[in-house]
Parts: structure tokens; sequence; C-alpha cells
């Protein structure tokens, strides 16, 4: 309660403050844009080049003017000066205010400086570079002006706030007290243009599909259903790009691209958001294998702009991990050349790890080994092997992957969108990429055939009927189009958060969405 009390009693004094802001004639939230010079970075720069160097105590000698702007983040009174700590998106200097070198000019004197500015309030400033007496590189202040008045109470900048779940429902008071968050997110801003940048320059369209959809599809996933009142229908929040896209191949784009947002109304942990950015890249005349190669160079690219040309190793929650190419796959696949991340099939990735071969096995005996394995009994009521395959390794052992591997020829039955296997009956040709556990990519050889197509979905509508609430409905729109033709096609997704993630050594996915979905306060209820 005290502190409750503390923070209500200091919001009340900002709020004594405004007033006498304005009737000294002061706007605490003005029009007039502020004309902006330098950033702080930039006065950095200049200062720590050498032939600007600056001595202890002394000014710049050129005298050169500056504009800067940006948050007081700590404020220090000491009789006729005062010190102020600038932030602003590139970084932090000091301002040295001494009253009597104050121009009559500014808009807000010395002493209103001091009685009236708190941290979190938004200043221009106009001055000249200096350094301290103890060598602190400033700002000679001339002229303030007050660009935006804070009204609640600044955090603490050394000691912020802890819990993660005020960090993420108040992002906005993370990143001015975390400086690792603000770069996080600087980051990941970085990371989505380079993808952008990567795939415009390799001749992939960036376009548009909807987000409100009659049928959802693309995905094994449950949508969230909203209503349109003017067509008095049902929609969809989409839950994938995919078909869409796919469309647009049928259309006659050669290389196309979306990244933006996607929805499932599935559960929420460290790598699950319901709301979430996802990457899916679709290229005619191409198979899994140049889809493959296409996910490695554009991860690789990712890395090389936003960590250095030299990372080839980064580290993930205490663990290292190579990212460097180092496999050769041609003998076992003749077209697959060069060097990539390792490569297995997952009947090879279940035997290499519990010594059980599909190859081989009978359901029955299967069921048998996947007990043993102790896998989820709800696992064990599966028809098919393919199915079986499928939830051993994904419960037992994709959790083992910790370099970046490539697994390859899924179960059909789990694959309603992907080509047959070419030499493998009751496979298809897909892969997953896996980087410390986790998936961070999913591609196929295209399935263009519109009555294998509308097999499969009819295989997944059955399996809806039986209760599978996750399981893909059928889109007549979609097989229409595969109808009027699609060439051999090659498609992928990469979830933009789960790379983010990983190039920022982050642990949860809710801590690189900038505002993740949370349960409501009371009050919001």
């Amino acid at each position: 309660m005290a502190d409750q009390s503390s923070t209500r009693n200091e919001a009340e004094v900002r709020a004594q403050k405004i007033e006498k802001l304005r009737s000294l004639g002061i706007e605490p939230y003005p029009s007039v844009r502020f004309q902006r010079s330098h950033t702080t970075a930039d006065v950095r720069a200049i200062f720590e080049a050498p032939q600007r160097q600056i001595e202890n105590g002394e000014t710049d000698p050129q005298a050169e003017p500056l504009h800067l702007c940006g948050r007081i983040t700590s404020k220090r009174d000491s009789g006729s000066i005062c010190f102020i700590d600038l932030k602003d998106a590139t970084g932090k200097i000091q301002l040295k205010i001494e009253k009597k070198l104050v121009s009559e000019e500014s808009q807000v004197s010395f002493k209103q400086i001091q009685k009236l500015l708190d941290k979190g309030d938004f200043v221009g400033v106009e001055g000249i570079g200096c350094r301290t007496n103890r060598g602190e590189l400033s700002i000679q202040v001339e002229k303030l002006q007050l660009l935006g008045k804070a009204t609640a109470p600044f955090p603490d900048e050394y000691y912020g706030i802890s819990e993660p779940e005020t960090c993420r429902r108040h992002r906005e008071i993370d990143l001015v007290t975390h400086p690792e968050a603000f770069e996080r997110f600087r980051r990941r801003s970085q990371i989505v243009k380079s993808i952008r940048t990567y795939l415009w320059d390799q001749g992939f369209d960036e376009i548009e599909t909807p987000n409100l959809q009659a049928i959802y599809g693309g995905a094994a996933a449950r949508p969230f259903v909203t209503h349109h009142n003017a067509l008095d229908v049902d929609l969809y929040l989409r839950i994938a790009t995919e078909l869409f896209l796919k469309r647009a191949v049928c259309g006659g784009f050669e290389r196309v691209f979306e990244l933006g947002r996607v929805f499932r109304n599935e559960g929420i942990d460290s790598t699950h958001n319901p709301e979430f950015s996802s990457l899916e890249v679709y290229q005619a005349y191409a198979d899994y294998f140049e889809i493959m190669t296409l996910v490695e160079d554009l991860i690789c690219h990712v890395v090389t702009n936003t960590l250095g040309e030299d990372v080839r190793e980064i580290e993930y929650q205490g663990d290292r991990i190579d990212l460097e190419r180092k496999y050769d796959h041609s003998e076992k696949y003749p077209g697959f050349t060069g060097k990539h991340w390792q490569v297995k099939t997952m009947v090879e990735a279940v035997r290499d790890e519990t010594g059980l071969d599909f190859d081989t096995l009978s359901l029955a005996a299967a069921i048998q080994g996947a007990e043993k394995l102790g896998l989820s009994p709800s696992k064990l009521q599966t028809q098919t092997l393919g199915y079986l395959l499928y939830a051993i390794f994904d419960e037992i052992v994709a959790p083992t992957l910790m370099e970046p591997t490539f697994i390859v020829d899924f179960p059909i039955e789990v694959s309603p969108l992907a080509k047959k296997h070419r030499s493998q009956p009751g496979l298809v040709e897909r892969f997953e990429l896996f980087i410390h556990g986790t998936e961070y990519s999913n591609g196929f050889s295209e399935l263009n055939d519109p009555q294998d197509q509308r097999q499969r979905f009819e295989a997944q509508l059955a399996q809806k009927q039986a209760g599978d609430e996750e399981a893909h409905p059928m889109d007549e729109d979609f097989l229409e189009a595969l109808s009027l033709g699609m060439p051999i096609c090659g498609g992928m997704g990469i979830g933009v958060d789960r790379l983010v993630m990983l190039l920022t050594n982050t642990a949860s996915i809710r801590d690189v969405v900038m505002f993740p979905t949370m349960r409501p306060t009371k009050t919001e209820e």
C-alpha cells in the first residue's frame, strides 16, 4: 500500500507541475516539431574521432551547434549546475546545464529545469560538445525545450521491473528500463528486414492474402472464429497463408512469399503464442531439396546480416550451436549437391534414437515398442504405422535434435498438402528443420494433383468427423485452382518469432513478441 500511496502522490505532484508550466506560458505537449541535427550516437562518433577530441574540462573548440532530443532518464541538481542523462533510440548522453550559460531565449529557464522537469519527460536541447572535469562527454546546454511531460512516475532505471508478466503486459516500461529488451526488439526489426531483402533479391514477389477467410486451411490447427454482420456469415482468422499463395502460383506467379501474422486457437507456452509471425515461400519448378537449400541460405544470410559475417556458431540457452554447413549428401540424394546441414529421414531419426525400425515393424510391434518408450497413452490409440511413427518422433526424438537437422520423408497421414514420395510408398516429400530440439521450418514438394488433393482432404474430413479438431477442412476453391493447373512447386514456412528467439538467445516467445497475448486483468474484463 505504501508503494501505491507514493506513486499516487508523485502523480499528483506531476499534475501540479503541468498546471504550473501552463501558468508560465509553457505548453507541456507542444505541437511544433523539434528539428534534431544529431543523435546521441552521432555526437559520440564525432567527438571520439581523433581530430575532434575534447580535453577534460574543455568545450568543443569549433563550437558546433548541436540539436538533440530524447527522454530524461536521470536528473541530478547541484546548486548552480544540473546534470541530466538524455536517452534516444541510439543511446545516452549527459547534458551539462549551468545556470550562467542557459540562454534567455531558452523556453525553460534554469530554475524551471530544476523545479519542473522530471525523469521520463521528453526534451529538446541546443548546445555544444564538452567534457566534464572527470572526462564525461556531455552537451553544454544553452537552450532547452519541453517536448512531452510524463505524468506517471518513471521506473527506476537501475532496478527497473523484474516481473516477466509486468514486462510483457506493459512492454513500454520494459523497453525504457531494460536496454537489453530494447536491443532485442531492434534486432527483431533487423531480422525481418533481412528476410524480406534476401527474398526480394532472389526474385520473389511479396503478396498479401486475406486475414479473414471463409474456410481456414494450410495447417493442422484450431482457428479463431468471428462473425461478419453485413454478410451474416462466420469467418475465420487465418491459420496459414499457404493455400492462397499456391493459388497465386496457379495463376502464373513463379516465386511468391508473405511475411505476416497468423492466428491459431491453441495453448500458450514458451514457443507458442496464439498470434505469431509466419513466413511462407513458394517457388515454381522446385522440389523440397531446392527449398531446403533456400531455408539454409536464408537463415545464414539473416545470421550474417544481424550478428556478423564471421559468425558460424551461436549460443542459445547455455548451449553452443554450430551453424556450419559441413555435410555432403550428394551420394544419398543425387542432385542435392554442396555442403549442407545434417539430413535424416524420419525413420532413420527414430531408429537412431530409439532402436525401433519402422521399415520392418508391424503395427502391433510398433505399439508395443512405443509403450516401452513411455509414449503418451492418447497417442497409442493410433490406427496406422504412419501416425505412430510421427508420434514417437514428435514426442521422443525431436527434443534431442540440437544441431541444425532436416528431418525428411514424413508419413502421408500427417501431410495432407505434400506430394507423394517419388520412391517410398506411404511417405511424402516433406521436411522440417530442427535446432535445439525445436522446429524452425516446415516445407514440401507441393501436391499439385487435384484428384490426389481431394482424396487427402476427404481423409482429413473423416478425421474431423471422428473428433480431430485440427484436421484440415475441405476447400473447394483451392481444388478448383489446382484444376486450373499448378507446376512442380516447392514451398516452406518459417516461424519468424522462433528465429528471433534463436538469434537473440531468448527462452520465451512472449519476450520477442512486442505485445504478446495475455490473460485480461480484472479491470480489462
